[in-house]
This record gives structure tokens, C-alpha cells and sequence, in this order.
């Protein structure tokens, strides 16, 4: 047999959905933490915000 030159299938770049997080965290919360965190709709914007500001107030970086 022949190899056959394949013309569907594998990877291309820029194919794809394009990543929007630099890196997924995750951490321990505390019972009074998870009930502020579930009251919240867009939990990311509020915690990359929250940790923003602390840092900011902070002068960390």
C-alpha cells in the first residue's frame, strides 16, 4: 500500500478557541469566604479585582 497524503485532521496554528486565563488557581476557602464567593455571578472578575486592590493597598506586586 501506498501512503496516502492526509488532507483532514490534525493540528493548525491559530485553530482553536484562544485561551482566556493565563493559569487556573485554586485554594482552600473557609465556610464564610465560599458564602460571599457563591453570592457573586462573575466569581473571576471579583477575586482577579479583590487581589488587584489588596495588592495595590498593600504595595505588593
Amino acid at each position: 500500500m501506498e501512503a496516502q497524503n492526509k488532507q483532514r485532521g490534525g493540528k493548525r496554528d491559530g485553530a482553536g478557541r484562544k485561551k482566556t486565563t493565563a493559569k487556573r488557581i485554586t485554594f482552600g476557602a473557609s465556610a464564610e469566604v465560599i458564602g460571599m464567593i457563591d453570592a457573586i455571578s462573575d466569581k473571576s472578575a471579583f477575586i482577579n479585582a479583590a487581589i488587584l486592590f489588596y495588592a495595590a493597598h498593600k504595595g505588593e506586586k
